[in-house]
């Protein structure tokens, strides 16, 4: 264990709504930050001033040599249309990123002791969408696209092993709920209007807050390897969304399904992300004696901010 005095913390793709999140509460717990952009002019005013903002660029081990921990986020967004150049860089930016973290290290000096880096659980997505079974992070992993990408982005942490006894952490993330993206579901669902998805396939939902509470728990513990960040309480598609509607004060009290054939043939290959319905269990997740914020969706619902 780091002790909290020591801990001087690197975040790769701070600047985003999971990053900006997990920054403030570091600096609410009295470590030192640093957030890596392309850009340190456009985030000057992003974070308090006890976050250091440094490009990618910098070189400076006075500055960065005790940096201990690295928190590694970044990568290009995965809910927009899959042309060719954007699976490209769905894919590229994760494993670039990841190089280019490691170079930022070796020139400033950086010996680093943990790594955590951000993951996904459509790791286990796959291709033909018949889930009828469950997982945690023992469980075999996917052969879709994007469970590729998991795959290869995960792999690429291999290259901090040359650091000795660094502590490697993935974090297998589910769906982040946000207040935008149930007011989006819950038109369809209030207008009776088809849904994609599987009735019978599990909704791998969690809190923001949840994602931020397991980062620093991961920093506080001796901890390695992958960890599922799902609601412990996950509920099947037509659970989640009656939920929604319940949330949201309803009339229509049911959900209607579109077929599987039919969102492959709409959605081609982005399908998976739609259909994906093992039951993710956070099983190491919870060995590890973290206590989930939002265990149950109901909780979750009430409490999304933004």
């Amino acid at each position: 264990v780091i002790s909290s005095k020591k801990m001087n913390i690197i975040v790769a793709g701070g600047t985003g709504f999971i990053g900006k999140r997990i920054v403030h509460s570091f600096v609410e717990n009295g470590f030192n930050v640093c957030v890596l952009t392309r850009n340190a002019s456009k985030h000057k005013t992003t974070f308090s001033k006890n976050v250091t903002v440094v490009e990618w660029s910098t070189v400076n081990p006075n500055l960065l040599r005790d940096i201990n921990i690295l928190v590694k986020l970044n990568g290009e967004k995965v809910d927009q249309l899959w042309t060719k150049s954007v699976k490209r860089k769905i894919l590229d930016s994760r494993i670039d990123s990841t190089k280019m973290l490691f170079d930022f290290c070796v020139k400033n000096e950086i010996v680093p002791q943990k790594l955590i880096n951000a993951s996904a659980v459509g790791i286990y997505a796959q291709e033909n969408a018949q889930y009828n079974f469950s997982v945690d992070e023992n469980s075999q992993l996917g052969n879709t696209f994007l469970s590729n990408v998991c795959i290869e982005n995960e792999r690429s942490t291999d290259i901090f092993n040359v650091f000795e006894d660094i502590d490697i952490i993935q974090l297998r993330i589910g769906v982040v709920l946000r207040k935008k993206i149930i007011n989006l579901l819950s038109l369809n669902l209030l207008f009776s209007i088809p849904t994609p998805g599987n009735k019978n396939h599990y909704f791998p939902w969690v809190h923001v807050d949840d994602i931020v509470g397991f980062t620093n728990h991961a920093i506080s513990k001796n901890l390695r390897g992958p960890f599922n960040l799902v609601g412990s309480d996950l509920k099947t598609h037509e659970e989640f969304f009656k939920s929604i509607i319940r949330h949201k004060k309803g009339i229509i009290p049911w959900v209607i399904f579109l077929p599987n054939f039919l969102v492959k043939l709409l959605l081609g290959q982005m399908s998976e992300m739609f259909l994906y319905g093992p039951k993710t269990k956070p099983v190491r997740t919870l060995s590890s004696n973290y206590h989930f914020k939002y265990p149950n969706i109901k909780d979750c619902l009430s409490n999304l901010t933004e």
